[in-house]
């Protein structure tokens, strides 16, 4: 009879107890983990990286995990590319410092820790960016050659860079466009001018893992088509420095892609006398180094009718023409007027700021302390009348 009850009693203790048990277990909470750095840090290769968790009670172990696997950390562990991070378990602190970052250590990093007073465990995690630069950058321009007005469709892509490096695009020394935050291509689109033909369109990528002289970069030149273009707005075109009695040569420099076919010069609107005049046509036209081409007229003798004429080039190539007015001078070259101060104008601004600025400061000087021309006046009238009295 004792032996049923003593069987019954254990029957029922043991179910209770581990209620009590389970019940103790899921009443407790996973511990708070604070993780430095939080978010996601881009580190370069060959830079030092420190990761830690820290708990609010002290710990009994912890446990790193990365891309490579798990280790096992202890207050003394120091390795060749890895030490112990943190003040110590009994402060909370579970950390590791990477002595030399590799590129296998990128992604993700968490770390593990076991308190005394808790079974379960505290978990932390972070994200590792290893910086690596582009292999290579790409250039697209939709089209070979463009027509003056024409859109012109460029895009600058970065192949391979982590993060996104800065893209840019630019047209010789002028910048186009450059990429947004976190992205690795930028586009731009411009109208054909003829002032843009033979420029470099740049397709440029820096990035934080490499140098600027590491930069990674392509180009490629911008050809656009166009009429002969105005020499300016004024409708005649001056010439100076001619001299009665020998050879003269006007020269206009016309811009024209392709070059001009055909050159037509005339004189008050009449074909020119060979006799006096000898036209170049456009087998003798000349590339400047500018991509302008140089048209020629040559006077055999320069005479003051010259000078009351008016000479006229039609320059033609496949997309249009211009008409060019010119007249002649034996006025010497004007000079242009100069629209920015020289150095002996500046140099000369700045003593005359330097003598302003010490006349002030030795003018407070002189009045704080009472000096100079503020210094106080004595009245020698009352000192002599003193002296007569005392005698």
């Amino acid at each position: 009879m004792m032996l049923c009850s003593t069987i019954r009693l254990r029957t029922c203790i043991v179910p209770i107890l581990l209620a009590l048990c389970t019940a103790s277990v899921h009443s407790q909470s996973a511990p708070s983990i604070i993780v430095e750095p939080k978010n996601a840090k881009v580190v370069k290769i060959g830079d030092t990286f420190e990761f830690l968790c820290k708990a609010s009670k002290p710990i009994m172990y912890c446990s790193i995990k990365n891309t490579i696997g798990s280790l096992n950390m202890r207050e003394n562990t120091k390795k060749d590319s890895y030490e112990y991070f943190g003040k110590g378990f009994q402060l909370g602190d579970c950390g590791i410092k990477f002595l030399s970052v590799t590129e296998n250590l990128h992604g993700n990093i968490s770390c593990t820790v076991g308190l005394v007073d808790n079974d379960l465990e505290g978990v932390g995690h972070t994200n590792l960016i290893v910086a690596i630069p582009p292999n290579s950058v790409q250039l697209s321009i939709d089209k070979n050659e463009y027509k003056e007005k024409e859109e012109i469709v460029m895009s600058c892509r970065a192949l391979g860079g982590r993060p996104a490096p800065t893209v840019t695009l630019y047209l010789g020394n002028d910048t186009l466009a450059t990429s947004k935050p976190g992205q690795d291509i930028v586009n731009h689109n411009r109208q054909a001018d003829y002032k843009d033909n033979n420029k470099k369109v740049i397709c440029k990528a820096t990035h934080m893992a490499s140098s600027k002289d590491d930069a990674k970069m392509t180009e490629r030149n911008l050809i656009i088509q166009f009429r002969p273009q105005p020499i300016n707005n004024l409708g005649t075109i001056n010439k100076f420095g001619f001299f009665e009695g020998v050879e003269g040569i006007i020269t206009l420099d016309i811009f024209a892609n392709p070059r001009p076919s055909k050159l037509a010069w005339k004189v008050d609107n009449a074909a020119p006398d060979l006799g006096l005049y000898y036209p170049l046509n456009e087998k003798n036209i000349v590339m400047n180094d500018d991509g302008s081409y140089a048209a020629k007229f040559r006077i055999y003798k320069v005479s003051r009718e010259d000078v009351d004429k008016t000479f006229t080039l039609t320059a033609t190539n496949q997309l249009g023409s211009e008409t060019y007015n010119v007249k002649i001078s034996f006025d010497p070259t004007p000079k242009e007027e100069e629209t920015s101060l020289g150095a002996g104008s500046i140099v000369a601004i700045i003593v005359a700021v330097l003598i302003v600025f010490v006349a002030i400061v030795l003018t407070l000087f002189a009045r704080t302390t009472g000096r100079w021309c503020f210094a106080e006046k004595v009245d020698y009238t009352e000192k002599e009348s003193g002296k007569r009295e005392s005698f």
